[in-house]
């Protein structure tokens, strides 16, 4: 009889237990002010420095969005969640120099993150917190081909993650919304993104002194997990 009343106790508690897969959108905000003043100086010299003339120049990286999928278990209030996301975005200068060259250059920047968290609910609300290992890529067309780009920073690191969620419950899928700040641990050394982006117009061009960039986010995950909420 014992064991029948250890079982009926738990039967409550593995009643609120859900497996869930969940997929969506991530999105973030960066300042990356020591890339963006990469950047800036970049289009200011091209022009003033070197006499050429920017046709389209080089965008700040701000804005990130990408996949995000993981998976979910929940266990009544409490829920732990695995994470794969991607967030990226490309910037594109086009311009002549004084010489007459003509400069193309192509830019694509990612934060690849795989993360563990930890969830709390009140209701359809909550909050939660997350510890990932999170690679930033940075790369750059090769010129007179097709789709290929060469790697030119690729260092990685951990973060931490804080955020809020709203839930709309459904039978068969539920929505969330997450709204978020990150926090990288380490700041990533994107010293050689200097090097090659000036390398192109100036060829005896050196950073003074290592260039170390954080990234810190603030952004918003909409996702979808499957099953009744």
């Amino acid at each position: 009889m014992q064991w029948l009343s250890v079982l009926l106790l738990l039967l409550p508690l593995t009643a609120y237990n859900q497996f869930n897969i969940k997929i969506g959108y991530s999105g973030g905000y960066t300042k990356a002010p020591e890339m963006n003043d990469i950047v800036s100086r970049y289009n200011l010299d091209f022009e003033s420095k070197y006499g050429g003339k920017l046709d389209d120049p080089l965008d700040e990286i701000k804005m990130l969005h990408g996949l995000e999928i993981g998976a979910r278990y929940r266990m009544g209030s409490v829920g732990f969640e695995l994470t794969w996301n991607s967030l990226s975005d490309r910037s594109d200068a086009y311009g002549a120099l004084a010489s007459g060259t003509r400069i193309q250059s192509k830019w694509f920047t990612s934060l690849t993150e795989y993360s563990l968290g930890i969830e709390n609910y009140i209701g359809n609300f909550g909050y939660g917190a997350a510890f990932g290992y999170r690679t930033l890529r940075i790369k750059s067309a090769i010129e007179g081909t097709q789709r290929k780009k060469s790697s030119i920073v690729s260092t990685s690191g951990m973060t931490s993650k804080f955020y809020l969620l709203f839930q709309i419950p459904g039978e068969v899928v539920a929505l969330a919304f997450k709204p978020y700040v990150e926090i990288p641990l380490k700041a990533s050394d994107i010293t050689n993104f200097e090097q090659s982006l000036f390398y192109r117009v100036d060829e005896t061009y050196k950073p003074s002194q290592p260039t170390l960039e954080r990234y810190m986010m603030f952004g918003l995950s909409i996702v979808l997990y499957n099953g009744p909420q």
